[in-house]
């Protein structure tokens, strides 16, 4: 029993989908000048990340894994499109 918990310890779980959205928000907002508040940036994230599916990972070999499933599948488009819709409601909508 201690074992295991030890092994569960040292696995770190990612959600390689939360650093795929961040990276290409943040390419996003340089191309587009965009200016948002740390909120609202955190607020775009959220909302593109709920319309989305979780990859998660435990390990480089799953990352680089997913990362292969990612240019395959043309995943990066759906989430430009997602961050895109979450960018416009964001903006339409600010926080009070």
């Amino acid at each position: 029993m201690l074992a295991n918990a030890k092994k569960q310890k040292n696995t770190r779980l990612t959600n390689y989908m939360e650093e795929l959205a961040g990276s290409v928000l943040d390419d996003l907002l340089a191309k587009d000048r965009a200016r948002l508040s740390a909120d609202a940036i955190e607020d775009v994230k959220a909302l593109a990340l709920n319309r989305l599916w979780p990859m998660y990972v435990t390990s480089a070999t799953g990352k680089n894994f997913v990362r292969k499933i990612v240019v395959e599948d043309k995943v990066e488009k759906d989430v430009v499109r997602e961050l895109r819709a979450a960018i416009d409601i964001v903006k339409s909508h600010p926080r009070k």
